[in-house]
């Protein structure tokens, strides 16, 4: 039996549980000046629900940005959310960024509109399409180099699952090289290219990725395990997607290899954001961005 005290303090857990999501939904909309990502999700959502697989954002910048209706809400949680921004640094003229896992190009062209050198890396050719299309219609085609490429642990042709809906149509965020569903009602096996981390920057001769960016669907761990010690060198920062609750993996990997850890989101897909603590002495000069922050608390969802 539940008794008066007990009714009192699950009250009270529940009016503390209310006031700190109104606390939270205040700061992201008078402080952080945008909307909750709930927004996007439900009003995209319903897009697709209605039948409409594509619509297009139109950015004050003047850009012009297409994506499915499915997921186009990670362009939010990229621009607005800023996810995989590194703290205290920021993206500008002239630097190298590597994105592996581009989907649609919505990070690869944040990355060019700071001015960066971008390189972007899709295995699915159907959000490769999207992509090409989203970096044509804004004249990126000079800042953003795309691949229609799968970025693992090996070189050449790899299996490709991609997750379809109900129509037959795809998932967009549910394609992988190592999961057989990452959702969906069914899925297609494709096969395509593959690159290592090492083959990239050597074929490209980038000599240093100010960025690396990985949104892989769980390859990034056989990516890092099969990364040399002279790539890590020339890597200045990583921000990637650690899926399947394995982060702790992506963090033993990326500290042997010199890397700090300087933001954690833990989860199913959370995030994990490392800085390279020796190469500030190689170009010159400490590393923006190279102050230790340990788990990092949640940020809305």
């Amino acid at each position: 039996m539940v008794t008066d005290v007990q009714q009192s303090a699950q009250r009270v857990n529940r009016l503390s549980t209310s006031f700190s999501e109104i606390v939270r939904l205040f700061r992201i909309v008078l402080l952080e000046r945008r909307l909750p990502g709930k927004c996007y999700r439900l009003y995209y959502g319903l897009l697709n629900r209605l039948g409409i697989r594509f619509a297009t954002i139109r950015l004050k910048q003047g850009l012009t940005v297409k994506g499915y209706t499915h997921c186009l809400f990670m362009f939010y949680e990229i621009w607005s959310k800023k996810d995989y921004d590194i703290p205290n640094f920021s993206l500008a003229q002239n630097m190298t960024v590597v994105d592996i896992g581009a989907n649609q190009g919505f990070f690869s062209l944040y990355a060019a509109s700071k001015g960066a050198s971008v390189y972007a890396f899709e295995p699915c050719f159907d959000n490769f399409e999207v992509l090409k299309w989203n970096v044509s219609t804004n004249d990126m085609e000079n800042r953003v180099t795309a691949f229609n490429a799968a970025v693992t642990g090996k070189k050449g042709q790899i299996p490709l699952f991609v997750g379809l809906d109900a129509s037959g149509e795809i998932v967009s965020g549910t394609v992988s090289t190592c999961n057989t569903n990452r959702g969906g009602k069914g899925v297609e096996t494709r096969r395509v290219e593959s690159v290592t981390l090492n083959s990239l920057l050597d074929d490209l001769h980038i000599q240093k990725c100010d960025f690396l960016k990985m949104d892989c669907e769980g390859a990034e761990y056989e990516i890092l395990a099969n990364t040399s010690p002279a790539t890590f060198g020339r890597i200045a920062r990583i921000s990637l997607e650690c899926h399947e609750n394995r982060m702790r993996e992506a963090i033993t990997i990326l500290k042997n290899a010199g890397f700090d850890i300087v933001s954690q989101k833990n989860g199913e897909a959370g995030i994990l954001k490392a800085v390279n603590k020796h190469l500030g002495l190689v170009f010159g000069g400490p590393i923006p961005g190279a102050a230790t922050v340990q788990d990092s608390p949640d940020l809305e969802q």
